[in-house]
This record gives C-alpha cells, sequence and structure tokens, in this order.
C-alpha cells in the first residue's frame, strides 16, 4: 500500500456525504483528510471544529494544493462541473458528487475533460453498485435466470441542507439542482439498474408530482418506467413523501422505504435497508424465501465507501465499478424522464433529450396528466 492518500473536500451543501467520509477516515489507513472547502464559513467553522481539519473559503485554495491527492466533492449540484473539470485538470482523482450535472452539455464537456485528464474519477451514485455487489454475483452466477424486471422504492423524508435544519435549502432551488426528489434520490437507482441489466435504456415513461410538499419547485415525488436494448423492465419510485412524526421536526432518514426487488426468469432477489433481515432469496424449485441477514460487521472499522473504492482501483491499476461515463449515462436518463413526465409521453433515448432544460424548468411543477 503507497502512503496514505491525501484528501481535501469540496464544498459541504451535500454535508451527508461529507460528514461521512470525515467520520470514516480516523479509522481508515490508507487515507487522511488534510482540507476542506466550503463558501459558507459559519458551516465551514461548525465543520473544522467538529474534524479538527483545516478550512477555507475558497475551492482553489484546497484544489491547487499540492499535498491533496483526492478531491471529494460534496458542493450543491450547480458547482459540481466546474469543481471536477478543476480537479481534473489540476490532476486529482475525484469522488464526483451527484447528481452529476445541471445539463447534459454540462455532462458531455465534463465526460470529455475528465477523461483527457487521465485522472480516475468514481461517481458517489455508484454507491449502490458497491452495496449491491452480492446481488449482481448472484445474477452473474444465474441463480435467478435471466433478469427480466427490477423494482426499486425508494421513499425518503426531504434532505435538508444542514444537519436538523429542518429546511431543504439549496436541494430545492431550481438555479443549484436540475430536479428534485426523483433525480436526487433516483440517480444511484438508474446507475445501478443499468448494471444488473446489463443493457442501456432506450424508452422511459414518466410522471412527477408534489405530493405533500405542494409548495416546492422541484417535485418530491417521481416514477419512471425504463425499458432497456434487452428488454428488461425497470421501475422506480424517487420521493421525499415520508413525513416528520412532529410537525416541528425533521423526520429522521432511517424511517424511509428503500427497497430493490430483482425479478428473474427463474427466481427473485429482494434487499431491503433499515430492516431485518435484509436480504430474501425465491430460487426456481425452492419451496419458500430464504431470508439473510446484511449487517455490518461487528465492531469494525467504518470504510469510506466510494473513496477506498477509488484507492482500491488506484493501487491495483483498474477502472472503478462506476466511471464518469457511467455517471453519464445515468444522468440523461433521468433527464429523459423529466422530459416524458413534461411532455406526457414516452421519450427515446434516440431522441435528442434537451442538453439545456426548457425556459420555464425553474418554475414550479404543476401536475402532470395521465
Amino acid at each position: 500500500m503507497s502512503p496514505p492518500y491525501r484528501v481535501g473536500i469540496l464544498g459541504l451543501g451535500h454535508w451527508y456525504s461529507a460528514y461521512g467520509l470525515a467520520r470514516a477516515l480516523p479509522e481508515y489507513p490508507a487515507a487522511t483528510l488534510v482540507a476542506v472547502a466550503c463558501p459558507d464559513s459559519s458551516h465551514l467553522e461548525q465543520f473544522c471544529t467538529t474534524f479538527g481539519v483545516p478550512g477555507v473559503t475558497d475551492y482553489a485554495d484546497v484544489i491547487d494544493r499540492d499535498d491533496v491527492d483526492i478531491v471529494h466533492i460534496a458542493s450543491p449540484v450547480c458547482d459540481i462541473p466546474e469543481l471536477t473539470m478543476r480537479a481534473a485538470r489540476a490532476g486529482k482523482h475525484i469522488v464526483m458528487g451527484k447528481p452529476m450535472a445541471m445539463t447534459v452539455a454540462q455532462a458531455n464537456e465534463m465526460v470529455r475533460v475528465v477523461e483527457a485528464s487521465g485522472v480516475t474519477c468514481v461517481p458517489f451514485q455508484g454507491l449502490m453498485r458497491l452495496r449491491h455487489r452480492a446481488v449482481k454475483a448472484r445474477i452473474d452466477a444465474g441463480e435467478i435466470g435471466r433478469v427480466a424486471v427490477l423494482h426499486q422504492a425508494g421513499r425518503w423524508s426531504i434532505a435538508e441542507d444542514w444537519h436538523q435544519s429542518g429546511r431543504p435549502g439549496w436541494f430545492v432551488d431550481p438555479t443549484q439542482v436540475p430536479g428534485g426528489a426523483f433525480i436526487d434520490e433516483g440517480i444511484y437507482w438508474i446507475d445501478l439498474f443499468r448494471w444488473l441489466a446489463g443493457s442501456e435504456v432506450v424508452e422511459v415513461e414518466a410522471k412527477m408530482r408534489n405530493l405533500v410538499h405542494t409548495g416546492l419547485a422541484v417535485e418530491d415525488w417521481g416514477q419512471a418506467v425504463f425499458t432497456f436494448a434487452n428488454g428488461v423492465i425497470a421501475t422506480l419510485e424517487a420521493a421525499w413523501t415520508i413525513n416528520a412524526p412532529r410537525a416541528t421536526g425533521p423526520s429522521p432518514k432511517h424511517n424511509s422505504v428503500v427497497r430493490l426487488e430483482v425479478i428473474g426468469t427463474r427466481g427473485e432477489v429482494i434487499e431491503q435497508w433499515f430492516r431485518s433481515p435484509g436480504s430474501a432469496v425465491l430460487a426456481a424449485g425452492a419451496q419458500d424465501w430464504v431470508f439473510e441477514r446484511s449487517g455490518d460487521e461487528a465492531f469494525g472499522a467504518p470504510t469510506p465507501g466510494p473513496l477506498a473504492h477509488l484507492i482500491e482501483c488506484l493501487e491495483a491499476g483498474r477502472p472503478p465499478l462506476s466511471t464518469i461515463r457511467d455517471a453519464r449515462a445515468a444522468f440523461v436518463a433521468a433527464m429523459a424522464a423529466y422530459q416524458a413526465a413534461r411532455e406526457a409521453r414516452p421519450v427515446r433515448l434516440d431522441e435528442d433529450v434537451p442538453a439545456h432544460p426548457p425556459p420555464d424548468a425553474g418554475a414550479p411543477r404543476a401536475p402532470v396528466a395521465g
């Protein structure tokens, strides 16, 4: 193993991932946190005090440091494209935030710049590939036959712009995000669908609504049906519809429903978080479901997820399970879902998905007919 990789965090908008990384690194020998940059000085001070790490308000002061090998981008979405490209041009390896961009045009340019730079980029949304490697192994081993249908439900409480702030802030600001709950929660699963299906999305149908948080300028609920080139059908529900048990406080994230179903021609696999057991398998010819617990190792050191995968890939000289091209493909499919909902029709991905949002993209979303 090389000496510890030196990591800088860019932005604290997506504070969930930034805090998770900083908590894990003290017990992770392959990397150390050396700096954080965040334009919000109040959030920066809280973070730096908590973790004892130097902080600056200018992103460039971290990107340009010689003692930073890897950057973890946790900024609001609107800043991710520029930060990704600046980091790549500076020769930094990247854990890229999600969703990757505001527009398809930005995503295209990001792919070009990152690939030209030669750095390794692990999209944070690829986390689900890391979490579901055992499911993928079962599929590849033929345990449930050929994959026919994929279902994913991801219903959470609304995102908060800071720990227990009780407000969504930038997460629901159309000038800072390309969409609401559907892309924020769903982009992970669109990426996973492509991996489990082993194919590309060719058509999308979708509906978007504001069901609980009716005053938002972005949707709090979305559902889409993705048709893949090999015939696999995938359905995705991604929402912020789980409300707080008390009006005075945010809903704890463990109140969520996160459930993946993989239906094969000879069996099924169901994975569910926040419930025990976490895995259920029905194989061809089996008398009943087999239930398996999938808890973490007791007292095991926390692992910083995508960062650990990036370092493993650097050490082994191999590409990551999810690349920036994979991130772009999932982003294009998600943007096609928004177009399908807006236009109340199926959208083929061999059509030109708009590279930029339409002029009214920032307006509050009216219910979609149908």
